[in-house]
């Protein structure tokens, strides 16, 4: 039987800054369905990483691979068509608008992608998607709300519900919880959860226990390189990993 290709695929990927290397020749193989984390140190390279998963950032050399083909030259509104979407580590929301108009914009564009929805779009399907994403992140009765009345936390969970009404494949989040409080960590946590039984979740994140509790995978970036990669539990006894991140 044939092996199964990866659901993304980094090959040799390798990006510099002037004389600063951020990420050196980083392979990374995700497969569908998987929660996978990316851990690391403040600089390891995790953020310029994803960046050029989601064609934020163009990489000085190397390829990414997504469903077996090749998308490295792709501009990033052509990856969220193919079902790439990313959360940003500093919120990227639009403030003066409503919770419902902030997750509106992805919906209406996700509805619009084919023939059908170009000719008209279904102000019903529009506010069912809306709806459901908002309702899934726990802001449903915060929908008429301006985005920036929102707590610093809340406006996370708000571009997380935008990421969920674009429906995505692969969905990569950049310090998801920070600034949630503890409650909202564990609904974050089953949120997670529910996601990945439709889509792949690739996340960075420093809240160890998050990372235990939720990834299948992890994998360690230290000075723009993979130092380690497995399970939470052999990444945990990784005395690389207790060195360069754990402290230990």
């Amino acid at each position: 039987m044939a092996a199964v290709a990866p659901l993304l695929e980094t090959e040799a990927l390798c990006k510099r800054f002037g004389g600063l290397t951020a990420v050196s020749d980083v392979s990374l193989r995700l497969a569908e369905g998987e929660i996978r984390a990316i851990i690391g140190p403040n600089g390891a390279g995790k953020t310029t990483l994803v960046g050029i998963v989601c064609g934020r950032l163009e990489p000085t050399s190397g390829r990414v691979l997504y469903r077996g083909r090749e998308i490295t030259a792709m501009r990033p509104w052509e990856r969220l068509v193919q079902g790439i979407v990313y959360t940003f580590q500093v919120t990227s929301i639009f403030k003066g608008l409503s919770c419902y108009e902030n997750v509106a914009l992805p919906a209406q564009r996700r509805l619009m992608q084919g023939i059908a929805g170009r000719l008209a779009l279904d102000e019903r399907a529009i506010e069912a998607r809306v709806g459901a994403a908002l309702e899934a992140v726990g802001l449903a009765d915060q929908a008429e709300r301006r985005a920036d009345a929102l707590a610093y936390g809340h406006q996370r969970l708000l571009e997380l519900a935008m990421a969920l009404a674009a429906e995505p494949q692969l969905l990569i989040l950049d310090e998801p919880t920070q600034g949630l409080a503890e409650s909202e960590i564990e609904r974050f946590c089953e949120l997670v959860r529910a996601i990945a039984r439709r889509a792949t979740v690739l996340l960075i994140e420093h809240n160890m226990s998050v990372v235990l509790d939720l990834a299948e995978r992890v994998t360690v970036m230290d000075a723009g390189a993979i130092i380690a990669e497995g399970t939470p539990a052999q990444i945990e006894r990784d005395p690389a990993v207790q060195k360069a991140y754990l402290g230990r």
